[in-house]
């Protein structure tokens, strides 16, 4: 069982790909945000050339790597493979009870729902990039730099969620906490807004939260808001979080392995 672990990432994208009216709608909801955008920013700059040091084929870019982003995250859960509803109808014990931990479990599971929402947003890029809404990386240390951002934006993004997730071990419901937390990264990931529209202090503390690191820098790498000098800090910060998540999820699961409740009882 140890040794074939891996194929337990095959079940998120595999589940995904069987419901083919999803998969439908998904990229209709995509097309659609990705032209509105782009038609938003188009005339935004109309009667200007540049702002913030972007110019509209930059901002574009940012826009549409961004919507893809966000969007292919909130594909996921098909299989309803989450904490909240396993706990809701008691299978939740058998995370327990496997050969393999559940924390491990969890972890193969998403990393397959990652390499899902990877292959949607590379079909989106290149679609992008044929239809001109992408810009081409600036150069080959570029698109190395935002690729390897992008892979530590999915960390990042899979222990925010996993966390969120985990608190179903002490509530009954986690709708209130899961859609604060949604508000919170669609905000403060410069998923709607790009972050150096903030002020300036406050843009300064929202580059450095864990939000920011699983969106925006890896998008701002790409569209140039980052030099491929100045990397180094951002890529830093997204390590840093790697860590500091990974710590804390390992200590929650701890916990939470400890007091298992299922309805209540």
């Amino acid at each position: 069982m140890t040794g074939a672990v891996h194929r337990l990432a095959r079940i998120a994208p595999l589940a995904e790909c069987m419901r083919g009216t999803r998969l439908a709608t998904t990229g209709f909801v995509v097309v659609t945000q990705v032209l509105l955008y782009a038609e938003l920013w188009r005339a935004l700059y109309a009667h200007t050339a540049e702002v913030a040091g972007l110019d509209v084929r930059q901002a574009v870019s940012y826009s549409t790597l961004a919507t893809l982003a966000t969007t292919a995250r909130a594909m996921r859960g098909a299989t309803g493979e989450s904490v909240k509803t396993r706990i809701l109808d008691g299978s939740i014990a058998y995370w327990f009870l496997r050969p393999v931990s559940a924390r491990r479990y969890r972890a193969w599971y998403g990393v397959g729902e990652a390499l899902y929402s990877s292959a949607w947003v590379a079909a989106g890029l290149a679609l992008g990039l044929v239809l001109g809404l992408v810009a081409p990386p600036a150069s080959a240390a570029v698109a190395a730099l935002s690729a390897v951002s992008f892979g530590l934006g999915l960390v990042v993004l899979y222990y925010l969620t996993l966390l969120i997730d985990l608190v179903a071990f002490w509530t009954v419901s986690t709708e209130g906490v899961t859609r604060f937390y949604e508000f919170v990264q669609a905000l403060l990931s410069g998923a709607l807004i790009p972050l150096w529209f903030l002020p300036g202090p406050l843009a300064a503390v929202v580059t450095r939260l864990p939000f920011a690191a699983g969106v925006s820098t890896p998008v701002s790498l790409y569209a140039g808001r980052i030099a491929p000098a100045g990397a180094a800090g951002p890529l830093a910060v997204q390590v840093g979080w790697c860590l500091v998540l990974a710590v804390l999820t390992a200590a929650v699961w701890r916990r939470a392995g400890r007091r298992l409740v299922v309805l209540g009882g």
